[in-house]
């Protein structure tokens, strides 16, 4: 292996090791809820969110073992932190007290969940090679969800952050939540600048394509 593809997996080594332990988190949570659980709709429900989540989390951790390396980076370290932030302010929720919802409540929550970890899980499998957190350039993907939006992924793991919200304690779940959203913005602009300093097909690519919602923004 060389120095480049060791660096560059050293580098995404806290987040691979932080993904793992949030997997075995909620595999525990699953088996508890399995085993504690009389109502098979919210059973199937709250086990199908974890594990939607769960499996959005290996993905990620197999994509940065396997991904190729940058050809292209954002330079100091506040686009670093914003986009660390962006991807992984749903953690804070951890920090609130959790609370009882209602049964309509639970399947908004739920449902949120599920679509959007299954939206995310296959816009980065879309990405491939090509996924990364940090506003880096490894290849052009313009394919897929891609020729509709420049940022699908982002709006998959925001379904799936304000899916998570309604599960903790509030005001302060939807301020994390908004926290996140907010984050998006600069993650953009900051990825989308090295985008463009990289392939120079970008900018064309970005005149036709929409941020966040096709024919609106």
């Amino acid at each position: 292996m060389s120095k480049a593809r060791l660096y560059d997996l050293a580098a995404a080594s806290p987040l691979i090791v932080w993904y793992a332990f949030a997997i075995g988190g909620l595999a525990m949570q699953i088996v508890a809820q399995i085993a504690a659980s009389t109502d098979t709709v919210h059973l199937l429900l709250a086990a199908g969110a974890k594990l939607a989540s769960a499996v959005f989390l290996g993905l990620q951790i197999v994509l940065f073992v396997i991904r190729r390396l940058p050809v292209g980076k954002a330079e100091g370290w506040w686009p670093r932190v914003v986009a660390v932030f962006g991807a992984n302010a749903a953690m804070l929720f951890l920090v609130l007290p959790r609370v009882e919802l209602s049964s309509a409540m639970n399947v908004v929550s739920s449902v949120l969940i599920i679509g959007g970890s299954a939206c995310a899980v296959a816009v980065a499998s879309r990405l491939g090679r090509s996924f990364s957190v940090l506003p880096q350039a490894r290849a052009l993907v313009t394919s897929g969800p891609y020729r509709f939006i420049r940022h699908p992924l982002y709006v998959a793991e925001q379904i799936a952050t304000f899916g998570v919200m309604w599960q903790f304690q509030q005001p302060w779940a939807l301020i994390i939540a908004m926290l996140s959203f907010a984050a998006q913005f600069p993650r953009m602009h900051y990825e989308e600048q090295i985008l463009a300093q990289t392939f120079p097909s970008y900018r064309a690519y970005a005149e036709q394509t929409a941020r966040l919602i096709p024919g609106v923004y």
